[in-house]
């Protein structure tokens, strides 16, 4: 389904009206302070934080589930960002460090292998490696993004070790081969203290399908079962994995959804402005960290799937949790047409059972990346009366590289943004009578199975 557009205003006119509002040039290069690029850039990350505050931008996307379709070759399984450019993840990492650049005062590099010719404050190592931190904490923060990983179950007792880039274990699912008698089952997480006191002798028990998993007196990253399984199998392990490592030899993507590739931003800025020496800057530190403590807060509320059809019949959304309780062979009964789905982090979709060989359309009402304009002519995605807000916001992350005085007079800027993000949010509750639930359902797998006690991240 097309996406509703609006053009009335280009990439180009907006620029030109914050360049209006900076009271800089925007044709004399002895006056700029900031180059259209860098403005278009801050435009562009408007368009971004007002779509993940607000979840804006929804579409359709359609595909056709059948045997053996899903990820990884599991019939069970769909990453909703490999199903078409409208949840792609295409923030790259040079997208960031040329912003990072930008808000430092160094010029920007973007030929690879990259080469640093700013200051000695900073070197591009600073930068990769504040960029693959954060990334990477706010990957492990919010589970934002759930990949699958199959391992062996061996038939014999032993420790099960995940790759050292796996951050959080979400669910483990035992997978023995066909044909032997037995059937998928889902573990329930436990630890060696529950299994001591009420299956004593667990150990010792003949070989038989698994039923818990353990990883909290384990060493990191692994996991134990009570039981040795009896037939060969596999582990399926949702598993929250890092991101790749940034570097100055290639541009990689990062692994967080496009919408909130700027709480890495802001979480590697905290870093470089924590360094001593000429580079500390407390003011802007502190602003950073707030930005991306806000941000890694918000993102685990994130709408994704909204509604779901299989052949044009509505079926009802649900958490992987909820599935495993009150639907527990969903992953076990023979391949036929799928009736129910089940949701993990932002990007992937189960569908119980497994589609058969028959061909299943797929229509998914979901959340969509804000749409950004690829050169200063095409025309920027929002509606006339959020302009004034996005260039709001715009101008207010253009001062970060003034800092000071400068830049915290432009805090009411910021305010007015999120207060006009706050104002559309209202309206959403009254669009329908049950908004706020379809909403929350991407919530529902944190709330069923949190990542954190409650209230123990947020009070950090």
């Amino acid at each position: 389904m097309a996406i509703a557009t609006y053009s009335y205003a280009t990439l180009q006119q907006a620029v030109t009206a914050l360049y209006q509002r900076l009271y800089d040039s925007s044709t004399d290069p002895t006056q700029q302070f900031w180059t259209s690029e860098e403005l278009s850039d801050y435009i562009i990350e408007a368009l971004r934080v007002r779509n993940a505050l607000t979840s804006f931008w929804k579409a359709d996307i359609t595909w056709t589930a059948s045997i053996n379709q899903g990820s990884n070759r599991n019939p069970w399984w769909y990453d909703i960002a490999q199903q078409g450019p409208l949840r792609a993840y295409t923030v790259t990492q040079n997208d960031l460090i040329t912003e990072i650049q930008y808000h430092l005062l160094e010029p920007p590099t973007s030929t690879y292998p990259l080469a640093w010719t700013g200051s000695t404050q900073f070197a591009l190592s600073d930068i990769t490696d504040a960029l693959t931190s954060r990334q990477n904490e706010t990957i492990g923060n919010t589970d934002c993004t759930i990949s699958i990983l199959q391992l062996n179950a061996p038939i014999a007792p032993g420790r099960i070790f995940l790759p050292d880039n796996a951050l959080n274990i979400r669910r483990v699912s035992w997978q023995p081969e066909t044909g032997n008698g037995f059937v998928n089952t889902t573990l329930r997480q436990s630890d060696p203290w529950a299994k001591r006191s009420f299956n004593y002798g667990y150990r010792q028990a003949s070989p038989a399908p698994p039923q818990n998993w353990m990883q909290s007196a384990e060493p990191t990253p692994s996991f134990d079962v009570d039981r040795t399984p009896p037939v060969p199998g596999v582990y399926e392990i949702l598993v929250t994995n890092a991101g790749s490592d940034f570097s100055i030899s290639a541009n990689t993507t990062l692994n967080v959804p496009d919408d909130w590739s700027w709480v890495a931003k802001y979480g590697a800025l905290t870093n470089l402005f924590d360094r001593e020496a000429n580079a500390k800057d407390s003011l802007r530190m502190q602003y950073c960290q707030q930005r991306y403590d806000t941000g890694t807060s918000i993102m685990k509320l994130g709408a994704s799937i909204l509604a779901l059809y299989i052949n044009d019949v509505p079926v009802f959304a649900d958490s992987v949790r909820n599935g495993d309780d009150f639907n527990a062979l969903w992953q076990a009964n023979i391949n036929t047409t799928p009736v129910s789905a089940y949701t993990a982090g932002m990007n992937l979709i189960g569908l119980g059972p497994a589609p058969d060989s028959g061909q299943y359309g797929i229509l998914l009402q979901t959340v969509i990346n804000a749409p950004v304009p690829a050169s200063f002519s095409e025309y920027i995605q929002v509606p006339r009366g959020d302009f004034d807000s996005v260039l709001d916001y715009a101008q207010h992350i253009a001062t970060l590289k003034q800092g000071g005085a400068e830049f915290i007079a432009t805090l009411p800027l910021y305010k007015r943004f999120l207060a006009q993000c706050a104002t559309y949010n209202s309206k959403l509750k009254e669009m329908g009578e049950f908004s706020m639930p379809m909403y929350e359902v991407a919530q529902l797998e944190q709330e069923r199975r949190p990542t954190f006690a409650r209230g123990v991240q947020d009070a950090a």
